[in-house]
């Protein structure tokens, strides 16, 4: 099993999808890293494109990469393609893992398609693992209590290694609820959105187009809502 060569497939996969003169939005994560290379390489050969990054770091990598990176406009999006860190058949997703799900779900929300790229390990049954939610600084005490309170779920504040809490591209903190098995998203975002204090969180529900799952032998999945295969190839 080679995780990083199953990323790859499926961030690479995404690539054929963006096609000259589009308004494309830029994930963030180890998976859109690979997306992001390869339309480097499809722009240093000629494809125009217009770029919006939902991180700091996408931005940078593409403009590294000679993607010339824009504002988010009024007309919105042709394509955004970003990774996730659990989807179900449904195609529902838990995402900020990165701590930039924010940004990626104005993005998401603004484009006409919205791809998501994974690797195989984070397809399951339903959605699992830690939520995410972005605070604002005032009062993010009382938020995360009042986050404890309304979804029995206990929430503790996101730190780096040296113990310093982890600033968002926008200024806020992330917290993060403790690893949980999601029987019902709709109605735990819908708790978590009640909470004052809450600029955003990383349940994205009834968003997604098209999910690109890849293998470590390079074959990528498709899937559609709700979560049938529509086809695969190497």
């Amino acid at each position: 099993m080679d995780p990083d060569a199953a990323r790859r497939a499926a961030g690479e996969a995404a690539v054929p999808l963006v096609e000259d003169g589009m308004r494309v939005g830029l994930g963030t994560g180890t998976t859109a890293r690979w997306f992001i290379l390869g339309l480097a390489e499809r722009v240093r050969q000629g494809l125009s494109i217009h770029a919006v990054a939902t991180s700091v770091a996408s931005a940078t990598l593409a403009s590294e990469g000679g993607i010339h990176v824009d504002e988010l406009g009024p007309d919105g999006l042709d394509l955004a393609v970003d990774g996730a860190d659990s989807v179900d058949p449904a195609l529902s997703l838990i995402k900020g893992r990165g701590g930039a799900m924010l940004r990626e779900k104005v993005v998401a929300v603004a484009a006409a398609r919205y791809v998501v790229i994974v690797d195989d390990s984070k397809y399951m049954s339903r959605l699992q693992g830690r939520v995410p939610v972005e605070v604002v600084h005032f009062g993010s005490v009382w938020t995360l209590h009042a986050l404890a309170e309304r979804t029995s779920l206990e929430f503790t504040l996101r730190t780096g290694p040296d113990g310093v809490p982890f600033i968002t591209d926008n200024g806020n903190l992330l917290v993060d609820s403790e690893y949980t098995d999601i029987a019902d998203p709709a109605e735990l975002a819908a708790l978590i959105a009640s909470v004052p204090g809450v600029a955003g969180y990383g349940l994205f529900l009834g968003m997604t187009d098209l999910v690109l799952v890849g293998h470590s032998d390079g074959s990528v999945e498709q899937l559609t809502a709700p979560g049938d295969t529509v086809g695969s190839g190497g």
